[in-house]
């Protein structure tokens, strides 16, 4: 069972991301804020096989958290979730592995993350 870190302040859309994973057979832990993406990292960076990252949060945007994960595990891809345009997306965050439109629905994430970890 693999096991994916979503980053996003949103709880709604925590929950939605979680529904999707867990239909995979997919381990979720959830982090609001960055404060707890770096207590999740000091607990389970050499578990993760995948960590979904929002743009635009509160106090650290999501560049700031990009910065912070790859410093903790930068073998873990990196998809990058907004509400933005993919092409917005790349510019703010040009090194993540992939990049999702949240209007593009659970149907369309649960192909790219299939895809990302070859299940």
């Amino acid at each position: 069972m693999g096991k994916v870190l979503i980053v996003d302040d949103n709880k709604d859309i925590r929950t939605r991301y979680r529904k999707v994973f867990e239909k995979l057979k997919l381990e979720v832990l959830e982090a609001p804020e960055a404060l707890e993406v770096v207590n999740i990292l000091m607990r389970h960076s050499s578990e993760l096989d995948l960590i979904l990252l929002d743009i635009q949060m509160p106090e650290v945007d999501g560049r700031g958290i990009y910065e912070i994960v790859y410093d903790y595990v930068p073998s873990v891809p990196i998809m990058v979730t907004s509400v933005l345009p993919i092409q917005e997306q790349r510019l703010r965050i040009p090194r993540a592995r992939e990049y999702f439109n949240k209007a593009d629905g659970e149907q369309a994430l649960a192909s790219k993350v299939k895809a990302l970890l070859g299940i």
